[in-house]
């Protein structure tokens, strides 16, 4: 693993990691008054002036940045040209294909072509905007983020929390801030941490794998969109803290059952995770050592590091753009046009009612679809008339099962991370299972 060597990082290092974490800080943390009674963080203000610079041509730039990637994934099957082959190495057919459905629907959606079920606000209306969105907030938060991962504040917070981590989670104390990342930005954000890690030699296997599909957790501002779609918002602070420890409890059990158990202990280069690397033979204060661990790792960033981070998250989020619009088009037609979701429901209606929960003929059909999109179970249970009991319910369980392919799940599969469609999908299920007797205890104390 590339351990960072903490002697003597010097004044400049250490003046580097101050710097430039407190920006990475500050930006990502420290709320700032945007009104009477309203605050943000700068990365959501930034986020949300790019949306109001940009306005409508979102949705024209989304559509170019698809037909882009169109066009080179088809010249790099068809040309010999090197930088288009790496650029797609991990793009086969499956992947093209979706890719030019993608370019479809966003044709269609853009100029208002096509029949009224497809270009309706809830079904292709809602996935252009999701497009549009994350490709906006994976850009620029997978930049700035650089703040955090180039300065040494995650070697700082790692060596602070390994004494946490590594019992509770059998994960590097660094992970802690994936999760934290995900939380103030997108699932997105907190996965290209991750996957950047790993094919640093930070992350083996198992660990990537385990950190990628437990702390993946959906944003503050995604949070609000839930609330907001099942009108409880006087519940928002609810979610997020009942959300926020499920979360955590439930990555305990996880991460010590299969699939990811079997994951091996394998750092991305090949070479097999030993002693060495677990063992803390550190001296000194933990505090001394963690201040020492990130003066070392800002001493070693150079400006280049910047530009390749913005270019490793732009490309990044093009590709999981192209997927959102497709397969999020497709989940959101079948979810409002078919019955398939309702058939679903019948099998976890019983487990909904033993949980004596109310109105659990409506919410069962709402359990498995976020695994399609993460909105789904709110729009879904919105246009029901149910108690606000079961809309938090629903709201809050989506947001502890992680696993959803309009964002995260597309963007596990389109990283370096060891995770297949069946392991996600197992790891979806799982989870669902251990959360909803958790979420429903929740919900009957706050109710």
């Amino acid at each position: 693993m590339n351990k960072i060597e903490v002697a003597q990082p010097g004044a400049a290092g250490a003046l580097k990691a101050v710097v430039g974490s407190l920006i990475g800080l500050g930006i990502f943390f420290v709320p700032l008054p945007v009104g009477e009674d309203e605050s943000k963080i700068p990365l959501v203000m930034i986020i949300d002036y790019a949306k109001e610079l940009l306005g409508g041509s979102i949705d024209y730039l989304t559509l170019g940045i698809i037909g882009l990637l169109c066009l080179t994934w088809l010249a790099s099957r068809t040309s010999g040209n090197a930088a288009l082959r790496r650029y797609h190495r991990k793009d086969g057919v499956m992947s093209g294909l979706a890719f030019l459905l993608a370019a479809f629907f966003a044709t269609l959606l853009v100029f208002g072509i096509g029949p009224d079920w497809l270009l309706h606000d809830d079904v292709g209306g809602l996935a252009l905007y999701l497009g549009g969105s994350v490709f906006l907030t994976v850009t620029i938060a997978g930049f700035l983020v650089l703040f955090l991962t180039e300065f040494g504040f995650l070697e700082f917070i790692g060596t602070l929390m390994e004494p946490l981590m590594r019992p509770l989670y059998r994960l590097p104390g660094r992970s802690a801030v994936d999760a934290v990342a995900s939380f103030v930005a997108a699932p997105a954000v907190g996965i290209f941490i991750t996957n950047k890690l790993y094919k640093g030699g930070y992350y083996t296997e198992r660990e990537s794998a385990s950190i990628a599909t437990n702390f993946s957790i959906c944003s503050l501002g995604f949070f609000a969109l839930l609330a907001s779609i099942g009108g409880i918002m006087e519940y928002l602070p609810h979610m997020i803290l009942v959300s926020f420890l499920i979360n955590f409890t439930l990555a305990a059990v996880v991460v010590r059952i299969p699939p990811l158990s079997r994951k091996q202990d394998r750092y991305y280069e090949g070479r097999e995770q030993t002693a060495d690397d677990l063992r803390d033979d550190a001296e000194g204060h933990i505090l001394a050592r963690a201040c020492s661990a990130a003066a070392a790792r800002a001493a070693q960033t150079r400006p280049e590091a910047l530009y390749q981070g913005f270019w490793e998250a732009i490309t990044f989020a093009q590709k999981i753009v192209a997927f959102i619009l497709s397969i999020a088009t497709l989940a959101l037609l079948l979810a409002t046009y078919t019955p398939v979701f309702d058939y679903l429901g019948v099998v976890v209606e019983p487990l909904i009612q033993l949980m004596q929960l109310p109105d659990a003929e409506a919410i069962a059909p709402t359990v498995l679809v976020s695994i399609a999109e993460i909105a789904l179970p709110a729009i879904i249970i919105s246009g029901a008339d149910v108690s606000p009991m079961a809309i938090f319910f629903v709201c809050t369980l989506s947001t502890v099962q992680i696993i959803f392919f309009t964002e995260s799940a597309n963007a596990m599969l389109e990283s370096s991370i060891p995770l297949s469609v069946k392991d996600l999908v197992v790891i979806f299920l799982v989870r669902t299972l251990l959360a909803i007797p958790l979420v429903a205890l929740a919900t009957h104390l706050i109710f």
